[in-house]
C-alpha cells in the first residue's frame, strides 16, 4: 500500500511539473499517467463503483473499467475506458486526448453542479475511438466544439449536452447516434449521416425547431425515436411544427416511435406506409395524427407494436389489422376512431395489451374471436361503446377495465 501511494505522488508530481509549464494539455504523458490524472481531477478517491486496482503497480486491464493492451514496443495502451459512478464529478481533463489507441470510451458522471465546460474538445478528436458515451449530470449543459475529428466513430450517445448541433453531422461514419436531456434543434443536415442504423433524440427543454426533411435521406435508417415530450414545464405540449411526413419515406425503418414532434396535422400516407414491409413498432402519441388508419399500414407481418394515441384518428380500425400474427400490443386511446372492432383481431392471438379507450364513436360487441387470444392482460374500453359481454369465458376477464 505504502508503494503504491509513492507511485500515485511520483505520478501526480510529474503531472504539476508538466502543468506549470504554460504549454496546455500534456503531450508526453504515458496512458497510466493520463489514467492517474483522471483518478485526481475526477474525485477518484471518493469513487464507489470502479475503483480496484487504481493508480497501483497492476498492469492497465487489472484497473476496474480499463481494458489495454501491450503495443509492439511492450507499452500498455488503453483501448476501453468505463467510469460509471454516482461520485464521478469534476471536469474529464483536456489529457485524455493523449489515450490515441482508445476505442471505446464512456463517463457516466453525477453530482457535478456545472457541467459547462465539463467535456474537453480532446474527447471529440480521439481518432480511433467507435464507440463514445458522455452522460452528464448537473446545472447546464456542456457544449460540443466548433469541429470534430473522429474518422472511426460509430456508436455516439451524449446527454446533457448544449446544440447547435451542426458538427454532428460530419460524423458521417456514425451507424448510431443518440442524444438525451439536450437543448436544440435537430440540425438541418442530419441528412448526411447516410450510415445511420438509429437516431434517437430525446429533448430536456421545450421543443426547438421542426424534424428535417432531410431525415429522408437516411436511407439505412432502422430505429428512429424521437421524444420532445421529457421535462416540458406545465406539460405536454408538441412542438410548434409538421409533422415529419419524410419518415415514411424510408423503407427500411422497423421501429418507429415519434412524440410531441408536431401540432400540425398530417394523415398516414397508405402508398409509402405499404412500401415498409419490415416495420416491427410503430408509437405515435401527441402528434396531431389525423384522418383514417390504411389497411397497409399492417402490410408488415414482422408487426409487434402499433400504439398511436392521443392523436385524432377517425372511422374504423382496419379488418387488415388480423394480417399480423406478431402483434402483441394496439393501443388507439384517445382518438376519434368510430364503428366496431373487426373479428380479425382475434387471429392476433400473442396480443397482450389492448386499449381502446376514450374513443366514444367506438361501438358495439367486441368480437368472441378475441377469447382466442389467451394472453390478452392489458385491456381497456373506458369511455366507449364497446360491449365485452361475449368474452366473458376469457381467462383474464376478471383483470379487464370496463368500466
Amino acid at each position: 500500500m505504502k508503494k503504491s501511494l509513492l507511485i500515485i505522488g511520483a505520478a501526480l508530481m510529474m503531472l504539476g511539473a508538466v502543468s506549470c509549464s504554460g504549454d496546455g494539455a500534456k503531450k508526453d504523458l504515458t496512458d497510466r499517467e493520463v489514467l492517474a490524472l483522471i483518478y485526481e481531477q475526477m474525485n477518484g478517491a471518493n469513487w464507489v463503483k470502479d475503483t480496484a486496482g487504481w493508480c497501483s503497480e497492476k498492469p492497465l486491464s487489472e484497473w476496474d473499467g480499463v481494458e489495454a493492451e501491450t503495443d509492439a514496443n511492450g507499452v500498455e495502451r488503453v483501448v476501453s475506458l468505463k467510469l460509471r459512478d454516482d461520485s464521478l464529478m469534476g471536469n474529464i481533463p483536456a489529457e485524455i486526448g493523449n489515450l490515441t489507441e482508445l476505442k471505446n470510451l464512456t463517463f457516466r458522471t453525477h453530482g457535478k453542479k456545472d457541467i459547462s465546460n465539463a467535456v474537453p474538445a480532446e474527447v471529440f478528436s480521439l481518432p480511433k475511438v467507435e464507440r463514445l458515451t458522455i452522460s452528464m449530470h448537473g446545472e447546464g449543459r456542456y457544449k460540443l466544439p466548433a469541429e470534430m475529428n473522429m474518422p472511426a466513430i460509430e456508436n455516439l450517445e451524449l446527454s446533457g449536452v448544449e446544440g447547435p448541433f451542426d458538427v454532428l453531422c460530419n460524423l458521417t461514419t456514425l451507424k448510431e447516434l443518440s442524444l438525451y436531456n439536450f437543448k436544440g434543434a435537430i440540425p438541418e443536415n442530419v441528412g448526411n449521416l447516410t450510415e445511420l442504423k438509429k437516431l434517437w433524440w430525446e429533448t430536456g427543454e421545450a421543443p426547438e425547431g421542426r424534424v428535417p426533411a432531410s431525415i429522408n435521406k437516411l436511407a439505412k435508417l432502422e430505429h428512429i425515436q424521437i421524444d420532445y415530450s421529457t421535462g416540458i414545464a406545465g406539460g405536454i405540449k408538441a412542438a410548434d411544427a409538421p409533422f415529419p411526413v419524410e419518415v415514411w419515406d424510408i423503407p427500411t425503418l422497423q421501429y418507429v416511435f415519434l412524440r410531441c414532434v408536431a401540432n400540425q396535422p398530417s394523415t398516414l400516407p397508405a402508398e409509402k406506409i405499404a412500401a415498409m414491409k419490415d416495420l416491427k413498432n410503430v408509437t405515435i402519441i401527441d402528434c396531431a395524427i389525423e384522418g383514417t388508419i390504411p389497411a397497409e399500414m399492417f402490410s408488415s407481418p414482422k408487426l409487434y407494436s402499433f400504439s398511436i394515441y392521443r392523436c385524432n384518428l377517425t372511422g374504423a380500425i382496419p379488418a387488415a389489422i388480423g394480417n399480423c400474427p406478431e402483434l402483441s400490443t394496439v393501443n388507439l386511446s384517445y382518438n376519434k376512431l368510430s364503428g366496431e372492432v373487426p373479428a380479425s383481431l382475434g387471429n392476433c392471438t400473442k396480443l397482450f395489451t389492448l386499449s381502446l379507450n376514450d374513443n366514444a364513436e367506438l361501438a358495439g360487441a367486441l368480437p368472441a374471436s378475441l377469447v382466442k387470444c389467451e394472453k390478452l392482460s392489458l385491456f381497456s374500453i373506458k369511455n366507449t361503446g364497446l360491449s365485452a359481454a361475449s368474452l366473458q369465458s376469457h381467462p383474464n376477464y376478471s383483470k379487464w377495465r370496463l368500466d
